[in-house]
């Protein structure tokens, strides 16, 4: 671990999960949106929720929900399978609104904690599957926008995760060779984005998958993302 750890240059962090509290932040707008489109359509709520796998009896989504690794597209088109008097971009449009309005909660004091990496010369990115629109929101909500070197969403251009390429693409545009980069996240999909592009992979604990569907994927698996910048620092002298 020591020898890996202490090749990394840099440092490419998934958002939902992994920054900000997935279920705080999206049971919430999964709540809000089905609520706001049941309302203006003739589809009940139930048959919405089910399209996206909520559970509306417990308010959360389902462990195979698109919701927590799809894309925001991905996520428009499996309601407008039930909306289809709605035209989709329209209704993509529509649910991006809610999504930049979303509150995020923080894992951590963000801004103090990118504040910290960026002190140790480290170059730091975030890649999601969210759109770039709202991704650009919340970051910039939490202070930390202007400490990246790279911000990509799924249509920004680059693809999306678990495909290697947005991945690559934070490799390019700060130079770096993918064995010095590691993804952090949250998600299967981060960890297999990160093996097929040759990075290292680092799993947190702070959104749906649980520790036993992560481990056989990851290089290293921590509670959260504040372990990691204590590892980076103590392998980095």
């Amino acid at each position: 671990m020591k020898k890996t750890l202490s090749s990394i240059r840099g440092l490419l962090f998934d958002k939902d999960g992994t920054l900000f509290d997935f279920e705080k932040t999206w049971n919430s707008w999964t709540s809000r949106i089905l609520n706001e489109v049941s309302k203006q359509s003739d589809v009940s709520i139930s048959a919405l929720a089910d399209a996206i796998d909520f559970d509306l009896k417990t308010g959360k989504l389902l462990p195979q929900s698109i919701v927590i690794a799809g894309t925001h597209r991905q996520v428009t088109a499996a309601l407008h399978t039930k909306l289809s008097n709605w035209d989709f971009e329209h209704l993509e449009s529509y649910l991006l609104d809610f999504v930049v309005e979303t509150r995020q909660y923080e894992v951590v004091p963000l801004q103090k904690y990118f504040r910290k990496l960026k002190l140790e010369g480290l170059l730091l990115g975030v890649m999601t599957n969210d759109a770039e629109r709202g991704a650009q929101a919340h970051l910039a909500a939490a202070g930390i926008l202007d400490l990246l070197d790279f911000v990509a969403g799924s249509d920004t251009g680059f693809g999306c995760k678990p495909a290697p390429e947005p991945l690559l693409a934070f490799a390019k545009i700060t130079g770096l060779k993918p064995d010095e980069i590691a993804m952090v996240g949250d998600s299967l999909h981060d960890l297999q984005a990160a093996q097929a592009a040759g990075m290292m992979r680092i799993a947190v604990l702070t959104g749906v998958a649980t520790e036993d569907e992560l481990k056989k994927h990851a290089d290293l698996v921590l509670p959260s993302i504040a372990n990691l910048s204590d590892l980076i620092l103590k392998y980095s002298v």
